[in-house]
């Protein structure tokens, strides 16, 4: 009898519930659940990326939540259930703190203690400004002339967050014969992982130095 009824009420699509959940590193989900008719199904599945404020019937729209997944599931009375997720922040601005770890990890450390640090962040770059390490400061190991290349140094805060200070203040020390160059917390690695239009992104960092002569 319920079928009937909300197949009879039913247009396009019409929202039965909605699930709201929320990842440590701040990404929020939120699961909608819609009746739609069976013969509607092919027209009425959004795509992949399609803005939550573009398709969501529910009164509270987001403009920075898009469709990550969608199921439908066929019942009886020519209705179909389908759930539809969308992955973002409900925010209009701002990203969320970030999660930092310090991972104990033997064999590293300068000055410090033997450590490597972690940070889990959210971030609205694309995956080529992430991977090249634009939101980090850069640092130029050079002696004289010669330039050895680059380091992405730890930047102080990531999305708010103040990350761990140095355990000296980065320097050079040079001799007739040999430079000693210390930078402090740099970057070790980075991933990312895109989820609609941000990126969860994990960086690591450990003390380097380098000697030259």
């Amino acid at each position: 009898m319920a079928s009937l009824v909300i197949g009879s009420a039913i247009n396009t699509k019409v929202l039965q519930r909605q699930n709201f959940s929320k990842e440590p590193n701040g990404l929020e989900t939120i699961i909608e659940a819609y009746a739609i008719q069976t013969a509607n199904r092919d027209t009425v599945v959004p795509e992949k990326n399609t803005l939550h404020s573009a398709f969501s019937s529910s009164a509270k729209k987001y403009s920075r939540m898009v469709v990550e997944s969608v199921t439908t599931e066929e019942q009886d009375g020519g209705i179909t259930e389908m759930l539809v997720t969308f992955v973002g922040l409900t925010s209009l601005t701002g990203l969320p703190p970030a999660i930092v770890r310090l991972i104990p990890t033997p064999g590293v450390g300068i000055f410090g203690a033997p450590l490597v640090i972690e940070a889990e962040f959210i971030t609205d770059v694309s995956e080529t400004e992430f991977i090249r390490g634009n939101i980090q400061a850069t640092a130029s190991i050079n002696l004289g002339n010669v330039s050895f290349g680059t380091v992405n140094q730890m930047p102080p805060f990531i999305n708010g967050t103040k990350m761990p200070s140095n355990p000296r203040e980065p320097y050079k020390a040079e001799n007739r014969v040999q430079l000693f160059e210390y930078f402090g917390y740099c970057t070790i690695s980075h991933s990312c992982e895109r989820r609609g239009l941000f990126l969860v992104a994990r960086s690591t960092y450990q003390e380097a130095s380098a000697l030259f002569g």
